[in-house]
């Protein structure tokens, strides 16, 4: 499945409670990381991109992983505005 998306996982005691989609690939994220995500939910679409590749890209490659299927799948800005309606969600 091309495309970023975030499932949260059901049942408690997760230490990582929801996972992040890139394409066919996926990374674990905390609790505080959404948090902080949720808290950076209302920035223009460019700087939340920056901040969600920043706090959830924790090596350059997959850095480089959310920003090729960000391209792939269309307009970088409405995949924002998209994931930041996401985000306040979770």
């Amino acid at each position: 499945m091309d495309g970023i998306r975030f499932e949260r996982l059901t049942g408690k005691g997760h230490h990582y409670p929801v996972l992040l989609h890139i394409g066919s690939s996926y990374v674990p994220v905390t609790e505080a990381t959404i948090k902080e995500l949720k808290d950076h939910a209302l920035l223009p679409g460019e700087r939340f991109l920056e901040l969600l590749v920043d706090k959830l890209g924790y090596s350059n490659y997959l850095k480089e992983r959310i920003r090729a299927e960000l391209k792939k799948t269309g307009d970088p800005v409405t995949q924002a505005t998209v994931l930041q309606g996401i985000v306040r969600e979770l």
